[in-house]
């Protein structure tokens, strides 16, 4: 059960993360590289980013910046691990499963747009500031956030 609650964690902190961390926080870290970089590269290319052909990522200012964050957030959710390993074996098992399709999604638009719909909305809808879950859209749901591409 403990597994389970650090992927339905990890669910929100991705969220939330995206959310305020990434775009809706001024003169952040990654803020501004994020939506300058990134959300341009999009925009231009329906959705493809080629930041993330290359595995580990090059680009400081887009993936590797996006790397380096998760594992930071990896390593600050060890001392969970004294409490229940499972909670954070679930954390991390969502960090990576973020990582593989986030990047599955601009290196194959179309797979993208079949199988995380919401987040190839976030992209190239007309608002951007909307669709905050890259992974599954319960939180987009749960807050009113969902908004179809149209």
């Amino acid at each position: 059960m403990d597994f389970l609650i650090g992927i339905f964690l990890g669910i929100f902190i991705e969220w939330n993360a995206h959310k305020y961390l990434l775009h809706n926080v001024p003169n952040r870290l990654f803020s501004k590289s994020h939506f300058s970089v990134h959300h341009k590269k999009c925009r231009k290319n329906n959705n493809f980013d080629d930041d993330y052909l290359n595995f580990p990522p090059t680009d400081l200012e887009n993936g590797l910046a996006e790397v380096v964050l998760l594992i930071s957030a990896v390593v600050a959710t060890t001392p969970i691990m004294l409490f229940s390993f499972y909670l954070w074996l679930g954390l991390v098992f969502h960090a990576v499963v973020y990582y593989l399709l986030h990047r599955k999604s601009h290196i194959d638009v179309e797979w993208g747009k079949k199988w995380l719909p919401w987040h190839y909305d976030h992209h190239m809808g007309k608002n951007q500031n909307a669709n905050w879950g890259v992974t599954t859209p319960i939180f987009d749901w749960v807050f009113g956030t969902r908004k179809k591409r149209t």
